[in-house]
């Protein structure tokens, strides 16, 4: 007799929790036998962190529900959405916040399959008639994404980048596997360093570290300037007004600065030159991976190419550790490859559900 897959819909990620922990311990094991690629179940899919998500979404218009998918009681994957009622649409639960979404299903076979579809006919039932979706960043080689590829969606793929430390003895290793010009590159602006007299410094906070707000507010300040290059906008007072108040209200209040605070697997890493704030980068660790979803550069030090040495840095310490794998996120940003990346494709896709197949 076949076993039949049912979905259910909680609105309490509590009632699912050893359910959900359940799946991270089988996929924590999959991930160290090497059968279960890390991008496909990072820490971004894990119980720890959207429970931590959970209780910051909530509120008159949004809201977090979790979809489960089990067979004769066992889970099999897990599908966390946040809805907006008043808009009828639904994203994942990670949203902007996270570098890799996705569900959580340690199953990358027919169960997995057989899962994915039952919770996107779930999705269809119940949501079909007038809500609109929008999930992105997911593994394209992902269960998830190829069965929803099945329902005759578009998709966007976009670039992600990660550099697999677990294949280089140590740093020196890794350092030579790097190209000419970069290698060079590293080397001039040590040398820069030392002959400008400037001191540099690298700093870790953590949950038991944390940052002061002072040193939040210069970090938020930082990345929403840069963020203004990034996305080519020209400088202006009221733009620096805008990047000023962005950077006060993630100090305060920001879901990324609540995590530094509360979730141990979060670690801020902070390089000075003379003092000054220089670069910082944010990354969460687990299962002896890294994920780095942060990460900016002022560009008043960029004779020293502060954010290369920040990451040059960085390797040094976690191949101390035994970290396997450095896993830069989403965009195509130059330096990712330069660093060594290895593209890792994503997926997304949009519109209404109740144009799927």
């Amino acid at each position: 007799m076949e076993r039949k897959i049912v979905v259910k819909i909680y609105k309490d990620i509590q009632k699912i929790k050893e359910q959900w922990e359940e799946l991270d311990q089988l996929a924590s094991a999959k991930i160290q036998a090497g059968d279960l690629p890390y991008v496909n179940y990072s820490f971004y899919q894990t119980y720890p962190w959207n429970c931590f998500l959970s209780k910051t979404y909530n509120g008159i218009f949004y809201h977090t529900v979790f979809l489960m998918a089990e067979e004769e009681g066992e889970p099999l994957m897990i599908l966390p959405l946040i809805l907006d009622r008043f808009n009828k649409r639904m994203r994942l639960l990670s949203g902007r916040i996270a570098g890799i979404l996705n569900a959580a299903c340690p199953y990358q076979d027919q169960r997995g399959e057989a899962a994915a579809e039952q919770m996107l006919r779930f999705l269809k039932t119940e949501f079909g008639k007038e809500w609109k979706y929008k999930f992105k960043d997911i593994p394209l080689h992902s269960v998830f994404f190829q069965t929803m590829l099945t329902t005759g969606v578009s998709h966007s793929e976009r670039e992600s980048y990660h550099i697999p430390l677990s294949e280089f003895e140590n740093y020196d290793a890794y350092l030579s596997s790097l190209g000419k010009n970069i290698y060079k590159n590293i080397r001039k602006s040590y040398n820069h360093l030392v002959t400008d007299g400037k001191q540099m410094s690298l700093s870790i906070h953590t949950v038991d570290n944390p940052p002061s707000r002072r040193l939040l507010f210069k970090i938020w300040k930082l990345y929403f300037q840069r963020k203004l290059a990034w996305n080519k906008k020209k400088k202006s007072l009221s733009k620096s007004l805008l990047s000023r108040m962005r950077a006060v209200m993630n100090t305060v209040a920001g879901r990324q600065t609540k995590s530094m605070m509360k979730l141990r697997a979060s670690e801020l890493y902070v390089m000075t030159i003379d003092g000054e704030v220089a670069a910082f980068m944010h990354a969460y660790v687990h299962d002896n991976h890294v994920l780095m979803p942060k990460l900016a550069i002022d560009t008043c030090f960029a004779r020293y190419s502060p954010g290369i040495l920040l990451i040059q840095e960085s390797v040094k310490l976690l191949m101390e550790r035994g970290i396997v794998d450095l896993d830069m996120c989403r965009g195509d940003e130059r330096y990712k490859i330069e660093v060594g990346g290895r593209m890792e494709p994503l997926g997304g896709a949009g519109g209404r559900i109740s144009e799927w197949k």
